[in-house]
């Protein structure tokens, strides 16, 4: 079934694969990633499943990279629906844009999404094209709707890239220093300092270069 922006479809399988196809273009590149949101937001960091973190905890969303065929690039995340966290809701699927500043989206091509069950044959389609100053969009949502599981086409972008993803659904985007000052020596007498592990900074995240955020 192709969706038009705004459709919906049930969704008869609960294994199912969603794999985004554009246009390779020498020095961009686009990363596909899922978002599990509850009421609407990520609840952790471990929500968010992309090349650098490739399954949710409990390795029912798994990332499995982006591979190249002649001149078009496809990227696929999988989903267990059937053993997904109950306290999930939802799935958002957003394609993210890798360039230099001044690039859109625009410049790979119209993105295809093609969601299919266990069995490799299409359940849905839907294409994003309709984009313009756009560096990120969320392109579909599954999502749960009593005891269905449903597909929603979204189309949604966004001009300052994975930042305004992260704000929109949650996530605390924090401004993480360079370089931190060394600790004053503790006061005689003093509990010890127990390091605590810095917050993922969702404007710069420590992940390789190739993934802007």
């Amino acid at each position: 079934m192709r969706l038009s922006k705004g459709q919906n479809t049930t969704l008869d399988a609960t294994t199912v694969s969603v794999a985004c196809r554009r246009r390779h273009q020498f020095g961009l590149d686009a990363d596909l990633s899922a978002l599990l949101l509850s009421a609407g937001a990520v609840r952790s960091d471990e929500d968010f499943v992309f090349y650098n973190q490739s399954h949710s905890a409990d390795h029912t969303v798994q990332y499995h990279g982006t591979h190249a065929a002649g001149t078009m690039m496809t990227a696929t995340i999988s989903c267990d629906l059937a053993r997904l966290d109950p306290h999930v809701e939802a799935i958002a699927f957003a394609i993210s844009l890798d360039a230099p500043a001044g690039h859109t989206l625009t410049e790979l091509g119209p993105l295809d999404i093609t969601v299919t069950g266990s069995d490799g044959a299409a359940l849905a389609e839907f294409t994003v094209s309709d984009l313009s100053t756009e560096t990120a969009v969320v392109a579909v949502e599954i999502y749960r709707r009593n005891t269905d599981w449903k597909l929603r086409a979204i189309g949604q972008g966004y001009s300052d890239g994975l930042a305004g993803l992260a704000r929109d659904f949650g996530v605390t985007i924090d401004d993480e220093p360079t370089s931190a000052p060394p600790p004053p020596p503790p006061h005689p007498g003093a509990a010890p300092v127990v390091p605590v592990a810095p917050r993922i900074d969702w404007t710069n995240p420590p992940v390789p270069a190739g993934y802007e955020i």
